[in-house]
């Protein structure tokens, strides 16, 4: 199952989903997200509805022009490569926003207002490290 295929990318949700964190970490949310991953001969598109019942819905596959006329509220693009070196822990996100190698909207209100759930991201990216 490689990334980013769509098999791998349901699994990571339904990983993140599993998480005894995740529906505190979700209540409240408010927004939907979309993905863009680059290098891959046509870029690939994925779509994410904003979390119902604690839970993040299942990603969408989708061309990216129609991802982008979702306007989705989170917003995050980046090569294959960038993307597999964030997810292994070889890039900082912080450095890859700086050299532009990761784009990245939406309102970081709700993202720091939940980092108290960073054990739920880390223990999400440790599972799903060993998957790609």
């Amino acid at each position: 199952m490689p990334f980013p295929d769509e098999a791998w990318c349901l699994w990571a949700i339904e990983q993140l989903n599993a998480d005894q964190d995740a529906a505190a970490a979700a209540a409240g949310w408010s927004g939907d997200f979309g993905l863009v991953v680059r290098g891959l001969g046509p870029e690939l598109g994925l779509y994410l509805g904003a979390p119902q019942g604690g839970r993040l819905p299942s990603p969408r596959r989708l061309p990216v022009p129609e991802l982008e006329a979702l306007a989705p509220k989170y917003f995050a693009s980046a090569s294959e490569a960038d993307w597999r070196a964030l997810i292994a822990g070889e890039l900082d996100p912080i450095a890859a926003l700086v050299q532009r190698r990761l784009v990245a909207k939406g309102d970081l209100a709700q993202v720091v207002a939940r980092l108290q759930f960073r054990g739920l991201f880390e223990r999400w990216l440790a599972i799903i490290r060993q998957a790609v």
